[in-house]
């Protein structure tokens, strides 16, 4: 018998619904506290308490066998709480994996793709290795260069990390280092896209989108990319040009140290609110926003800050000092 994660696949990819339909229904059934299962064993009969036309029941017949599916449903505990926040339409209902999915326990820490010149590259480079092996997952797109970069330091040290696929996981074939990470459960690798969608530009768009929303916090380092953020209260331009001009409330930062610190300082998660956002006064918003203007805390108030959220990493606690 097809499991509540197999159905979902089938309802919203091979029952004859566009997706968007699909995740409709699937969104009010789970308000109702009904699962997939719960509705389709109760048509034909309840088909209009259940908002389905007669043309839509008539398509609602789950084949006996079905593919097995490594997807995570947009109901489940381990599914980032920052998708929720997403526009309807671009919230992915399943997100498939390949590896351990518990490493999404992690707050997610996202490398935004971008060129890395030799200095950019060796300043994210020490970056990745203060943060490798700590209760973060460093994320970052398969083939860019965040990625290229942050196998490498897992490959030569320790840590774990996730990275976003371009296209279907069907469509995907890892090379040996990577299989062998996954083997290890130290590589997640997602995929909102349906495992035989083939890789395509047109959906770059989106999958960056969702590969910011399911972040806690964002990593760039291309100031073109980064000063086109709608909200960079979360998001930290790494850069070796301390002059760079970015929007309010983007932290750029110059040191690996101090990226470290602030990425170690994680944000609340999101939270549902019950106020609209346009009914919130704007003032507050950029208030929000603003960067802050007291001086930063010397290294053993730093340190002392940190200390108390758990353990430091010794690389961090010595860059802080040999920064006095």
């Amino acid at each position: 018998m097809a499991d509540e994660t197999q159905l979902w696949a089938w309802f919203l990819f091979n029952a004859g619904l566009t997706p968007q339909r699909a995740k409709t229904l699937l969104s009010a059934w789970d308000q109702r506290g009904l699962t997939l299962r719960d509705a389709l064993a109760a048509l034909p009969a309840q088909a209009a308490a259940l908002g389905l036309t007669s043309e839509e029941v008539a398509k609602l017949h789950p084949p006996q066998e079905m593919p097995e599916v490594a997807a995570l449903r947009w109901n489940e505990p381990l599914y980032p709480m920052g998708l929720h926040q997403l526009p309807f339409k671009l919230r992915p209902a399943l997100l498939f994996y390949r590896g351990d999915v518990s490493l999404l326990m992690r707050p997610i820490i996202h490398l935004a793709p971008g060129p890395l010149d030799d200095e950019t590259r060796e300043l994210l480079q020490e970056t990745v290795g203060i943060l490798l092996g700590e209760n973060l997952l460093l994320a970052a797109f398969r083939e860019s260069p965040q990625a290229t970069l942050l196998l490498e330091e897992m490959l030569a040290s320790e840590g774990e990390a996730l990275c976003f696929a371009k296209q279907g996981l069907a469509h995907l074939s890892l090379p040996e280092d990577e299989q062998a990470l996954i083997e290890a459960r130290r590589l997640l690798i997602l995929s909102p896209l349906p495992p035989t969608a083939p890789p395509t530009p047109t959906w770059d768009d989106v999958l960056q989108q969702v590969a910011m929303a399911a972040a806690m916090r964002c990593v760039y380092t291309d100031a073109a990319v980064a000063s086109k953020i709608e909200n960079p209260v979360n998001a930290l331009l790494l850069t070796t040009s301390a002059g760079t001009r970015t929007p309010q409330g983007l932290r750029v930062v110059t040191d690996a140290a101090e990226a470290a610190l602030w990425l170690t300082e994680l944000p609340a998660p999101p939270v549902e609110v019950t106020q609209h956002p346009a009914a919130i006064p704007s003032g507050s918003l950029e208030l929000a926003a603003a960067p802050p203007t007291d001086p930063p805390p010397s290294p053993a108030e730093a340190l002392r800050i940190l200390e108390q959220g758990g353990r430091v990493p010794e690389a961090l606690k010595k860059r802080l000092f040999r920064k006095a």
